[in-house]
């Protein structure tokens, strides 16, 4: 039986090693949208609510944005601020400016919703898309979903 040289790495912690890598890039590779959609400046601090809406008057987007000012303090209180994507620019829940690094474009890109589509996408504090839908959601479901999250757990201790 031959042993391994001494610092050498045995098949078990080479796998180790290369599962921990993979799983790296896993989670380098879920934040890619939020980077290449200039959302990284909230990464670590924020929980962005982004609504993709085809038209200011489209119906699906009305009624989510009325569901989501129904509870502003609750998306303050997790750290949610709300950008909402039309076809040329980005404002916020309120209706004023969202930070000039989001461009609607590139957020249309970057998380795949084209002009002419509605979509709610809540980013994460790592970058990572946590939830999508097609259809208006509940501030109740998209709190769930925070709550749920280690970080958002720790927060609340």
């Amino acid at each position: 039986m031959t042993r391994p040289a001494p610092g050498a790495i045995s098949s078990p912690m080479r796998r180790s090693i290369l599962k921990a890598g993979l799983l790296g890039a896993l989670a380098a590779a879920a934040s890619l949208p939020a980077a290449a959609a200039g959302l990284e400046t909230f990464r670590g601090k924020a929980r962005p609510v982004v609504v993709f809406a085809p038209a200011p008057d489209a119906p699906q987007a009305m009624d989510q944005l009325k569901r989501l000012r129904a509870d502003r303090e609750g998306l303050e209180s997790r750290d949610m601020p709300v950008f909402v994507v039309g076809r040329k620019r980005v404002t916020t829940l309120a209706g004023g400016s969202a930070p000039a690094t989001l461009d609607a474009s590139s957020l249309r890109e970057a998380y795949g919703v084209g002009d002419d589509a509605f979509a709610v996408v809540l980013v994460g504090k790592d970058g990572g898309e946590k939830l999508r839908s097609s259809e208006p959601l509940g501030v109740g479901r998209l709190f769930e979903v925070v709550d749920e999250m280690p970080m958002r757990r720790r927060e609340m201790r």
